[in-house]
């Protein structure tokens, strides 16, 4: 995710923790025969063990079959929904979620997990305004509030981002994937300060994603604490090796400020090994009074025809 434009995407539902409410409430008003209705939770436990497997079609086959018996089971519709939107089918799981919400109107699990496949649909404000009523219904539902927070961030409101994501993050303060995205919001914001604090809270639990370590790095740089520059991008390219731009970023400092030859010739050969091809922060570098090793540097840009 970029400082600019945010890549994250909504918290997926989770189908096994979202269901327990509508197994206890819609398993009593089967109309089923009992031996019907222990046939249909059998099919739905084997549509279950497909959709951990991420095989939608024999999920979707599997929920259907138990919909067939018994047509009550609130568990089968609501996970076959789940297959339907990881398949692409999202008007069939609109339709069975719609019939789920108006049979309890008020289960913020149906509400969220419907905000999540008009999100997949590509209507971003209809999500929007889904996720705002899920987060109406539970203001304390984390995933309901991140997916909001993001979607808010998207649609250019960052503030009110913001202010959903540190009252998501005064209960539940571990939650690294809503402190990383607050740090791209505070960026938006302005406030560099904020910034690094999020990113590097979520960095101490072990769990910021590489892209918030490259934005930390570049944050850093900007600050001119180029030792906590390279050591955040480092930490950004072991988290995911194919990032060029970080392994770039990287290289620059050793070659630049650490006038470390080696290392910063190492990193850049992962840059352009992983597709580097920015002309003109290749001349910018170049361009720089100090180079560690300049003449390797030029020929190493030369293999990628980015110099001269």
């Amino acid at each position: 995710m970029r400082p600019e434009r945010s890549r994250a995407r909504p918290r997926r539902p989770a189908a096994a923790a979202w269901l327990v409410a509508l197994l206890l409430g819609m398993a009593v008003s089967s109309c089923a025969s009992a031996p019907q209705h222990d046939l249909a939770v059998q099919w739905y436990e084997l549509g279950n063990s497909w959709l951990d497997k991420g095989d939608w079609k024999h999920a979707g086959e599997a929920y259907s079959h138990a919909l067939a018996l018994d047509s009550s089971l609130g568990a089968a519709s609501f996970n076959m929904a789940r297959a339907l939107t990881e398949a692409g089918d999202y008007d069939e799981a609109l339709s069975i979620l719609d019939r789920l919400k108006v049979r309890d109107p008020k289960n913020v699990r149906v509400v969220s997990a419907r905000a999540y496949v008009l999100y997949r649909k590509g209507e971003g404000e209809a999500a929007l305004a889904a996720y705002d009523e899920a987060v109406a219904l539970d203001p304390y539902a984390p995933d309901a509030v991140y997916n909001d927070a993001l979607l808010q961030y998207a649609a250019g409101d960052p503030q009110k981002a913001a202010d959903a994501l540190k009252k998501l993050l005064s209960y539940k303060p571990d939650d690294a994937q809503s402190l990383d995205l607050l740090g791209a919001v505070e960026e938006k914001l302005g406030d560099s300060s904020a910034a690094i604090d999020a990113y590097e809270k979520a960095r101490t639990l072990g769990k910021a994603d590489a892209a918030a370590l490259e934005r930390l790095g570049r944050l850093y740089e900007a600050q001119r604490r180029f030792a906590d520059a390279i050591a955040a991008l480092d930490a950004s390219t072991k988290a995911d090796p194919s990032r060029a731009g970080a392994w770039f970023a990287l290289a620059r400092l050793r070659l630049v400020v650490a006038e470390d030859g080696q290392a910063g010739l190492d990193a850049l050969k992962q840059a352009l090994d992983h597709g580097f091809a920015d002309k003109s922060l290749a001349a910018a570098l170049m361009a720089e009074p100090v180079v560690a090793e300049r003449e390797k540097v030029a020929d190493l840009l030369k293999t990628k025809a980015l110099y001269p």
